[in-house]
């Protein structure tokens, strides 16, 4: 059995696909009770924990020899992943898969690379074998903007520099491998997309799958973190947010890492054809 935390979320839910598509028993746990039925239609056991709720996690890690952990961004982040740790190790669970940060480690000099790292320390220290998944920027990101595409044929770009973004599915991909074979304990995986797209680029790329001329937008860091405390994030998290995209100008999140290609055997998905096949969401 492989327990999937977060199993409702960016990767969480292709995991849930990947790992039931090579015969693996699922449980999901989410803690949207209303997206239970949803999930036991695809064929696997699910579960409604609180990432604030020891008694519901020790339950939903019962029996399981495998786990996969994802939390939101959040300022409890680092909680609710030692809540998860701690009732795994206490059930007996033999290795769980971690989604961190690319860069995160000791060392690091960003919060959230420092938040993630930190949570990496404890599954090591826990006793359990782990697999670190590392991604950077996720594609479906775009799809956040979305409605303002559509609406205004305006991308709004606050990275403001070249990022090797990657497809959530290749990440949950890697995850479902790390799993379900062999190899992967004690590893720590970096993933990026096979090459760096800039905001003009990404610009050109909505254009041609619209029809319509998509106009870049750059948007300040001030602007950038006003927006996501008024969309409710909290001012902390979007503190670390704007310094992670401060990045961008630098070059710094343009690194490339062969890892999808080198555990998947085929080549990263790209945002040329994420924008492609979601062409519809930037039209409507």
């Amino acid at each position: 059995m492989i327990v999937v935390f977060g199993a409702t979320g960016t990767i969480g839910a292709p995991l849930v696909t990947a790992l039931l598509a090579k015969g693996a028993q699922v449980r999901a746990v989410t803690s949207d009770a209303s997206k239970i039925d949803a999930l036991k239609s695809q064929g696997c056991e699910a579960v409604v924990a609180s990432f604030d709720d020891p008694d519901a996690l020790a339950q939903a890690c019962a029996g399981a020899q495998k786990a996969f952990l994802v939390t939101p961004a959040d300022l409890d982040m680092r909680s609710w992943k030692a809540n998860v740790i701690a009732a795994a190790t206490k059930a007996g669970v033999k290795h769980m898969a971690i989604s961190t940060g690319l860069g995160a480690s000791p060392k690091a000099g960003l919060t959230f690379g420092i938040w993630h790292s930190e949570s990496q320390e404890l599954l090591k220290e826990s006793g359990m074998d782990w697999t670190l998944i590392q991604p950077t920027y996720f594609i479906q990101n775009l799809l956040w903007q979305a409605g303002n595409i559509a609406a205004n044929d305006v991308y709004l770009d606050d990275l403001g520099g070249p990022i090797s973004w990657v497809d959530a599915r290749d990440i949950a991909d890697v995850a479902a491998v790390a799993l379900t074979s062999d190899g992967h304990a004690g590893k720590a995986y970096g993933l990026t997309g096979s090459q760096a797209v800039n905001g003009d680029e990404i610009a050109a790329l909505l254009s041609k799958a619209t029809g319509r001329k998509i106009v870049l937008q750059h948007v300040s860091p001030t602007e950038s973190h006003a927006g996501m405390v008024a969309s409710g994030m909290d001012p902390a998290v979007a503190d670390a947010m704007v310094q992670l995209s401060g990045l961008g100008p630098k070059g710094y999140l343009a690194g490339i890492e062969t890892t999808v290609s080198d555990i998947l055997n085929r080549p990263a998905r790209s945002v040329a054809d994420f924008i492609t096949q979601n062409s519809a969401a930037f039209k409507s």
